[in-house]
């Protein structure tokens, strides 16, 4: 009966690990710092590692065939948890079959140079709203609006339409300047009283004034 015996290599003779772990010392635009076994060495972030390390974080690094030092993840950061998301690139986030959902216990910034939104629904409730826009161009098939309170400000509003049908259970307008209104015929109609007070009155007409009624009193 024949015994085998395999080789003890000593540890001072093994190779030293692939992964590492490593500290990172310094952050700059040209790659890292980290420290690795006692040593100082240059490093590069992994294409897979999208959170972008800070100084103190403790990280898992390897060496490649070239030896270049790439960090692979990071496994702690004694200073905070706060995390910057880092894309060298175009990214898309996409569910093939499902949902994606973001959510925050505090606010959620978004700023871009261009921003699109395409959905079949959309739905946006919140408390209280702001929006400013320099320029604004809507287009649609009908538009619903339910609000308790309207008030316009503007230095200038200009409405074109074919036809505008208004409902009101009462109407006040207020003008500090001119009103003017131009139209191809004008017809007003009350079932009650039309009262018109003014300090000056004139009525002009090309052709023809009518005036009908019961009863005309002028004093």
């Amino acid at each position: 009966m024949s015994s085998q015996t395999s080789k003890v290599i000593p540890i001072a003779d093994q190779p030293p690990p692939a992964v590492r772990q490593g500290v990172v010392t310094a952050v700059g635009k040209d790659g890292l710092t980290i420290a690795v076994s006692g040593k100082t060495v240059r490093a590069r972030k992994a294409f897979s590692c999208i959170i972008e390390p800070e100084v103190q974080d403790t990280v898992l690094c390897c060496r490649d065939d070239n030896g270049t030092f790439f960090v692979l993840a990071i496994m702690d950061r004694p200073r905070s948890q706060a995390m910057k998301l880092v894309f060298p690139s175009d990214a898309t986030l996409e569910s093939a079959s499902g949902s994606v959902n973001v959510f925050s216990q505090k606010a959620i910034n978004m700023a871009a140079k261009d921003i699109s939104a395409f959905s079949k629904n959309a739905v946006h409730k919140s408390d209280q709203g702001y929006i400013a826009y320099d320029r604004i161009t809507a287009s649609g098939t009908e538009v619903h609006a339910s609000y308790k309170t309207v008030r316009l400000i503007s230095g200038l509003i200009n409405t074109m339409a074919r036809q505008v049908i208004d409902k009101f259970k009462g109407y006040i307008r207020h003008t500090e300047d001119n009103d003017q209104v131009q139209a191809g015929q004008l017809t007003r109609r009350t079932s009650g009283l039309y009262s018109m007070d003014s300090r000056n009155t004139v009525m002009i007409s090309k052709k023809e004034t009518k005036i009908d009624g019961e009863k005309i009193y002028m004093a």
